[in-house]
């Protein structure tokens, strides 16, 4: 199966970075059910509770895409 980001919900892993220094200041993970965004989470655990269960509850697939791109079902 491949991912269709426009239909499926999709978990992607963000790398938060200061805009004025550059430092990295963490990772969330943010959850979109197609074009639409279901919000911005602080653990992998939580967007993927809320990935599962949108995708239940609208009968699509759910992935991961860890920061790399490495894409994976859920």
């Amino acid at each position: 199966m491949t991912p269709d980001p426009q239909r499926d919900v999709m978990v992607y892993q963000v790398a938060m970075i200061d805009a004025l220094s550059g430092v990295s200041i963490g990772e969330r993970w943010t959850v979109w059910l197609g074009t639409e965004s279901e919000g911005s989470f602080d653990s992998e655990a939580e967007a993927i509770s809320i990935a599962t269960e949108l995708a239940d509850d609208h009968s699509r697939p759910a992935w991961l895409v860890k920061d790399g791109g490495e894409t994976v079902a859920i």
